[in-house]
């Protein structure tokens, strides 16, 4: 019975309600989906991955993001290309998003300031496996779910096109930038209309060096991120200390979980697991909290000769 209400509940949403996007923890790893102005910002070309399972307890959310972006010289600029998938209700419903992102780089007041517009032209598509899901007609009194439905199914997939917009500011040690994704609201509703709100991002952050100026063991990196959807809205500061190849941070989202991560970092790549410890009353032990890995291998890390000014992040 449990079974059935959440899938009654999560089809009744998908059908009536706005959409809202997946969200990942280590957000700067999947930078480019923060903000499509992220892209060509660092000295390599980036290629990333995070796979979140959300509440496994539940019927769990599955989200990952696959990204590669770099600078193109002759574009004077950064382009990149996003894969996001997203799983709910057990594989029922699934979102996929293809993202293709440029953003223009220009270096202010000799070189010290860097201000990057960026923009981003997504597909969509979304689907419904309806042999996944469970109707109240199925359920015989004594022996459960062992009718076929008599529910008449819809259309099963719903696809269209998003933009979105981004404009990040950075120098050697600070940067911050915003983000308005879903700028034309498209209808992404697969049984009925659903519309995708747009999505408004802040977020700033620092690179501060600890103890000798001249070394570069050891770095605090603070942050903030700011998100709002329709009526639902998020802060996450964080804090992150990174020594030699070890980085440790923390973070907490509103209302919701405390989260923490633990990354290695080398020249070449970056490993980084984090865990959200539920904080709200939906408790720990009923949803298992959520899991998080994230990937980015740095391609090429040598800077080139009159190589862009970049931003590494932590």
């Amino acid at each position: 019975m449990k079974k059935l209400v959440v899938f009654s509940f999560s089809l009744f949403s998908i059908t009536m309600t706005s959409a809202q996007d997946a969200h990942f923890s280590q957000y700067l790893n999947s930078k480019t989906y923060t903000n499509p102005a992220f892209v060509g910002t660092d000295s390599t070309m980036n290629v990333a991955l995070n796979y979140r399972v959300q509440w496994p307890k539940t019927s769990s959310y599955k989200s990952s993001i696959f990204s590669v972006d770099k600078y193109i010289r002759a574009l004077r600029g950064g382009i990149g290309l996003n894969y996001v998938n997203d799983r709910q209700l057990n594989d029922a419903y699934i979102k996929a998003r293809i993202e293709f992102n440029y953003a223009p780089h220009f270096e202010l007041f000799n070189h010290k300031l860097v201000l990057q517009p960026g923009i981003q032209i997504s597909y969509f598509q979304n689907t419904i496996d309806f042999s996944k899901l469970t109707f109240s007609d199925m359920i015989d009194a004594r022996r459960g779910f062992v009718y076929n439905t008599n529910e008449v199914y819809g259309a099963s997939t719903k696809s269209g096109i998003d933009v979105s917009a981004g404009l990040l500011v950075y120098t050697d040690r600070y940067f911050g930038g915003v983000a308005f994704h879903h700028i034309t609201e498209p209808n992404e509703g697969v049984v009925g209309p659903s519309k995708l709100p747009m999505k408004i991002s802040a977020h700033v952050g620092a690179n501060l060096l600890c103890g000798n100026a001249n070394s570069k063991n050891t770095t605090i990196s603070p942050t903030l991120l700011y998100m709002r959807q329709q009526d639902f809205q998020m802060f996450l500061p964080g804090l992150t200390a990174k020594y030699k190849f070890i980085s440790l941070g923390v973070s907490y989202r509103n209302e919701d979980a405390f989260i923490g991560t633990l990354a290695f970092q080398n020249r070449f790549l970056r490993v980084g697991y984090s865990y959200d410890y539920t904080t709200s009353k939906l408790g720990n032990d009923n949803t298992g909290g959520s899991h998080e890995i994230g990937l980015t291998w740095f391609v090429n890390f040598k800077k080139k000769r009159g190589a862009i000014k970049t931003l590494r992040l932590i």
